[in-house]
């Protein structure tokens, strides 16, 4: 069961940031890997859970940026650095896209993150 927290891990190499483009019901919009802390689950835990999930790295290392409050609960985000290898979703975004249901893993370039109106959450531009 999910609690009202969720983590969030902004990755970055070569001058671009990790994100996931989302097409979800005609709407479309970005955001930063992350998810859901499961209950009797840490955030760390979370974190290393959810970021292997939507991105098929590994956490090596991480540090708590901010913690935000939203109409749905705590927000976590955390800088990541993530072990070397293919991004590539899994878990269970991979399973529920369908043509009205898309997560894109997309590196890219900061300068254009910085100009995105719809990045969620937007507070991480401060971080980059």
């Amino acid at each position: 069961m999910r609690t009202n927290k969720n983590v969030r891990g902004i990755v970055k190499k070569d001058g671009s940031v990790l994100l996931i483009h989302r097409f979800k019901n005609g709407d479309e919009y970005w955001v930063v890997p992350g998810g859901g802390v499961e209950e009797g689950e840490t955030l760390e835990e979370a974190l290393y859970r959810e970021m292997k999930e939507e991105t098929n790295l590994d956490v090596k290392s991480f540090t708590c940026l901010k913690s935000i409050e939203t109409e749905n609960g705590e927000q976590y985000i955390y800088q990541c650095e993530m072990s070397d290898g293919e991004i590539k979703l899994q878990g269970p975004e991979l399973e529920s896209m369908d043509e009205n249901n898309q997560y894109i893993l997309t590196w890219l370039p900061t300068d254009d993150v910085l100009k995105l109106k719809t990045l969620y959450p937007d507070c991480v531009k401060e971080y980059l």
